[in-house]
């Protein structure tokens, strides 16, 4: 039972995380960056449970609690926030690296500058020579691949072409060739209000829900939290009616709430409790659900 149990949460962790990381892979947050922020969030809520349960917070206990090794904790237990943000900051994307360097390199740049179209490899290059394919102007066998190993040592060739290819800063030009159609990459990134609202969004609506369901497992009363939704779907036709009703509604229900507030949320009150409402529109991704009801131990799975 117990093992159905953390099977299930397990499954339901990657479900949940499933839209996170789609927004850190558009924000070139990648795997390293990601498991480094979840290392640090395990020590911070081991420390914390160890506190408020009037343990002495050890390297060892949080390492027991969380899971990972000793020697990690320690180093995230002395490093701060900001440190791991700098460090952060400093590391640069391949993306970035390899377009600079075909930029700048003068081995990858033709006459006044004008980029050179690149094939993936020599091979390619040797095959397309053998049958009279290259032009003058492709007469240079410097290949993508090349410019790759050179600058970023480690990164597979083909599946950083295939990148650059889909975020658009690479054109197959035809007969084998890449150009590039960008100096600098800048990824697909919030501004840090947005990251922010973001944050403390998902994080409240889980709070609230871990909260609830302690509350429940004591006998008492949580926050209150509502889900309505569809058994079969509407029309996709209907789509923009409902938008436009649950705005309308929306707004009437939240400016009843603010007016509330405005007459207990003054500066200066004693004893003071940060609280908030939040209620959104969702849409739910077909993708995920088959995911994660395959992921299900089977008994949890319902028709």
């Amino acid at each position: 039972m117990v093992e159905s149990v953390k099977d299930t949460l397990v499954a339901a962790l990657r479900y949940l995380l499933k839209p996170l990381v789609r927004l850190a892979i558009r924000s070139s947050v990648n795997h390293e960056d990601f498991s480094g922020a979840l290392k640090k969030a395990y020590v911070d809520v081991a420390t914390r449970q160890m506190r408020l349960s009037g343990m002495k917070v050890t390297e060892e206990g949080v390492s027991l609690i969380s899971g990972i090794p000793v020697q990690e904790v320690g180093v995230l237990m002395q490093t701060g926030d900001d440190a791991a943000f700098e460090i952060a900051t400093r590391q640069v994307s391949p993306i970035a690296i390899v377009l600079g360097a075909w930029h700048t390199d003068q081995k990858y740049t033709g006459p006044y500058g004008v980029l050179r179209d690149l094939q993936l490899s020599r091979a390619k290059v040797r095959e397309r020579k053998s049958h009279n394919l290259l032009a003058d102007r492709d007469a240079s066998s410097e290949t993508f691949t090349e410019l790759v190993q050179t600058y970023c040592p480690g990164i597979n060739p083909q599946a950083l072409l295939d990148e650059l290819l889909r975020i658009g800063a690479v054109a197959d030009v035809g007969n084998g060739f890449y150009r590039a159609q960008m100096r600098s990459y800048v990824p697909n990134t919030m501004s840090a209000d947005d990251i922010l609202y973001l944050a403390r969004v998902v994080h409240n609506l889980c709070e609230t829900l871990e909260f609830n369901y302690r509350q429940r497992t004591q006998g008492l009363k949580g926050l209150i939290e509502r889900s309505i939704f569809t058994q079969y779907g509407i029309p996709k036709k209907q789509l923009v009616a409902f938008d436009k009703f649950i705005r309308e509604k929306g707004q009437v229900f939240s400016d009843d709430i603010d007016n509330w507030y405005t007459s207990h949320d003054v500066e200066g009150v004693e004893d003071g409790t940060q609280i908030g409402v939040s209620f959104y529109h969702y849409v739910v991704n077909v993708d995920d659900e088959i995911a994660l009801a395959k992921q299900l131990p089977k008994k949890n799975v319902t028709n």
